[in-house]
């Protein structure tokens, strides 16, 4: 049993949101880049009986939506839509997004959501409708927020974010990544085990200083390959993620993005003519896409291709602009790249247009090449690289990179 943990019941007011408001719009604070949260209760899907103890009937998947939205609430966002593959549910939110495995969740909020007060939650729900009482691995990260002090709750800084999952997981380690008097990304993970998560009988004492933790800054000079031989595995990694965190976007290509009464529906109509003529359909061609526009600016997307699935969002606004985008389908299924990410990279480059951007790609350890996931990075036409690092964890390598612009804005097609 996971023990319980008090928090200021004033952070755990549930929000005054309906159905489809954006709360952190209503609060003035337009905080584009999100906080995300990935809890894996099982190695993978086909694994949960026999680590969890469980039947194969027992997964998150059986989870009713309304009690997802119960939780959903503590975080202060709302479900607008739902889209179903035979292994992941993809949940478009007020605020970003959620995906749901048999296994595993994700869940993605911007703005000034609580996303972490919810972990208790989850964790209850996790143990009273499925079952699960382990946990077997946890991330979270974020890039550095445009508006720190509007955060509330753990968020109002990192150390805080750290100490609070501290009192859940153990062995957690967090990094900093990137340039520290600019743009850089925050990284929480646990090593892969039986079980991470703190019980009764080994759970610390709340009210102590948190612990201490590989907490690191890294150099912000560019890394690189001393060499071309791989001598590696040629075959695909069984897991990797890439995310695209965008901003100072280009003007008049986020004209797009905005709700014209006069000619831009809104919702989920606006939304599909979004896709269309920006070309984010063209992405992955073959995916099932659910997209919303919002009132009067803003636009989320979720995107399923089998089992894998694509997310962006977009803050159009000029003096907070914001995109991101991130995707778990396999490099080498959907580009003519091989193993490459940079033809996706620039796929969504010319969709936005951003000043600058940051790129951070995992991929499994098992099967993924560090030497070969460096050069993915070396060259994006119209940038300059500023940064790029690689990390070994414990069953993932890493690379991150950060770029600026030095060509001039991309005229609108």
């Amino acid at each position: 049993m996971v023990a319980a943990i008090t928090t200021d019941t004033t952070d755990l007011a549930l929000n005054a949101c309906t159905a489809g408001e954006n709360y952190s719009a209503q609060e003035g604070a337009f905080e584009g880049p999100e906080k995300l949260l990935e809890i894996w209760f099982s190695p993978a899907w086909n694994q949960v009986s026999e680590h969890q103890h469980v039947t194969t009937t027992q997964n998150l998947m059986m989870v009713p939506r309304p009690v997802w939205e119960d939780m959903l609430a503590i975080v202060k966002c709302t479900v607008l839509n739902m889209i179903q593959h035979d292994h992941v549910d993809a949940y478009l939110l007020s605020e970003s997004s959620m995906f749901v495995y048999p296994h595993k969740m994700i869940i993605k909020t911007c703005g000034t959501t609580t996303l972490l007060l919810a972990l208790p939650r989850i964790l209850e729900i996790a143990k009273e409708i499925c079952g699960f009482d382990k946990v077997w691995r946890v991330f979270y990260s974020r890039k550095a927020f445009m508006f720190p002090d509007r955060q509330v709750g753990p968020h109002k800084s990192w150390e805080s974010e750290v100490a609070f999952l501290d009192q859940y997981f153990d062995d957690g380690s967090a990094y900093k990544i990137g340039n520290m008097t600019g743009d850089h990304w925050h990284l929480y993970t646990t090593k892969p085990a039986d079980d991470v998560l703190h019980h009764q009988n080994n759970m610390h004492d709340v009210s102590s200083p948190p612990q201490d933790h590989a907490m690191r800054s890294s150099s912000s000079s560019p890394s690189n390959s001393s060499s071309d031989d791989d001598n590696g595995d040629e075959t695909e990694p069984m897991d990797q993620t890439v995310e695209i965190m965008m901003t100072k976007l280009n003007p008049k290509h986020m004209e797009r993005y905005f709700y014209h009464q006069q000619g831009t529906p809104s919702g989920v109509e606006g939304g599909q003519q979004v896709d269309r003529i920006t070309g984010i359909d063209q992405l992955y061609p073959g995916a099932d896409v659910d997209s919303f526009l919002f009132e009067p600016c803003g636009y989320s997307s979720n995107g399923l291709w089998q089992d894998r699935y694509f997310t962006i969002h977009v803050t159009p606004e000029p003096q907070c602009s914001y995109a991101s985008f991130e995707t778990n389908i396999p490099i080498s299924a959907t580009t003519k790249g091989g193993a490459s990410i940079d033809p996706l990279v620039q796929q969504v480059l010319r969709i936005f247009d951003p000043a600058a951007f940051s790129v951070t790609y995992f991929s499994s350890a098992s099967t993924s090449n560090p030497r070969k996931m460096m050069r993915a990075m070396t060259h994006t036409p119209g940038y300059q690289r500023t940064d790029r690092i690689l990390y070994e964890f414990d069953g993932y390598d890493l690379v991150y990179g950060h770029y600026v612009k030095t060509s001039p804005p991309l005229p609108l097609k």
